[in-house]
């Protein structure tokens, strides 16, 4: 009788390691999954934005923010046109983003993607900036969509040591362009 007692706890320990050692495994796949999803929503927005301002194609840009975002950006065909006048001729000929962070997630909404990234144009300068926009929110479908782009018209090594990015840091809806030569 007692060699079958710790015969049964020794299997129901084992048991309970390999159950434990998947839902790890579960976790890991669903947060790698997660990421992996935040990574292609924010390359698709970027390339839209990227897209629209090599195009200057101001009523498509419209259409990426969101409709809040839309009513609440005071100015915003004036910040549109600022935006695209940023580059002037040349275009956006290079982009790199970085890993971007999320609040949210598949499951709980409202999913917002924000990231940091870097244009490079045809003539030689890079410009470094924000994105964040709205992915999922079914209760608010009017808030799906862009949120904020903050650009700064220069590089990242550029920048002014104590330089703070107004819009990403508010959370305010919005263009915001910040020259520092």
């Amino acid at each position: 009788m007692r060699k079958l007692t710790c015969a049964l706890l020794c299997l129901l320990m084992i048991l309970s390691t390999v159950f434990c050692l998947t839902g790890c495994k579960n976790r890991e796949e669903v947060l790698s999954n997660e990421q992996s999803y935040e990574t292609k929503e924010m390359v698709a927005m970027r390339d839209n934005i990227v897209k629209c301002i090599n195009s200057k194609d101001k009523n498509g840009l419209r259409k990426l923010f969101s409709k809040s975002a839309q009513v609440e950006i005071e100015s915003l065909d004036n910040k549109i046109d600022e935006l695209i006048n940023l580059c002037g001729d040349d275009k956006i000929i290079y982009v790199h983003s970085d890993t971007p962070g999320s609040s949210g997630s598949l499951t709980i909404q409202p999913l917002s993607i924000t990231g940091e990234f870097l244009f490079k144009l045809s003539n030689g300068k890079q410009y470094v900036g924000w994105i964040s926009f709205c992915d999922k929110d079914n209760e608010n479908k009017e808030n799906v969509g862009l949120k904020t782009i903050e650009i700064c018209n220069g590089s990242k090594e550029e920048l002014p040591k104590d330089f703070i990015w107004d819009g990403i840091s508010s959370g305010n809806s919005g263009i915001f362009i910040h020259y520092i030569n």
